[in-house]
């Protein structure tokens, strides 16, 4: 549940010990939302920078979110609160997208590789099946030679027989 504004004498709010314990998970199981913005955008940010201590990304990458949530200013910039704010929550966002980005690439390559393997064995299973069909048939067709080798065999002897009562019916009449 998102609200805009916290009233600070509705609500109690949470002790600096207790926000720097809720910052330091990676995987929050509760948000922030009883924060103020300025240490929710704190809290998200050292949340952030856990997470991206243990992303593997390009170094493009973890400059561009490195420099979006890091508390340190550089010498040469003026310090203005509401751009370090702006710095530190899209920091936050964009290491929280890259987080997920990663985690939901790595379910679909778990999946996708369950999926392949899966195929694989079905193609093996097929391939074994082909392997033993052509086997078969293989087998068929030498039977079927064998019996036609046999019938032109017993057509030769019933043609020759066949001459013979011919011969002998010439001889008869």
């Amino acid at each position: 549940m998102c609200s805009a504004v916290l009233d600070p004498n509705s609500v109690l709010y949470p002790e600096a010990q207790d926000f720097y314990e809720w910052s330091s998970k990676i995987w929050l199981e509760e948000g922030f939302e009883d924060l103020f913005q300025d240490d929710f955008i704190r809290a998200s940010g050292r949340v952030a920078r856990r997470k991206l201590d243990r992303m593997e990304t390009g170094p493009y990458q973890r400059a561009l979110l490195c420099r979006g949530i890091t508390t340190k200013v550089d010498v040469e910039d003026e310090r203005n609160p509401v751009l370090q704010q702006a710095m530190e929550y899209v920091g936050a966002v964009g290491t929280m997208v890259m987080d997920e980005l990663a985690y939901v690439h790595e379910r679909t390559e778990t999946g996708l590789g369950m999926a392949m393997n899966r195929i694989e064995r079905e193609v093996t299973r097929v391939d074994e099946a082909v392997v033993e069909h052509t086997t078969l048939i293989a087998e068929v067709q030498g039977d079927i030679e064998n019996l036609i080798a046999r019938d032109r065999g017993r057509l030769n002897v019933e043609d020759a027989l066949q001459m013979e009562v011919t011969g002998l019916r010439h001889l008869v009449s």
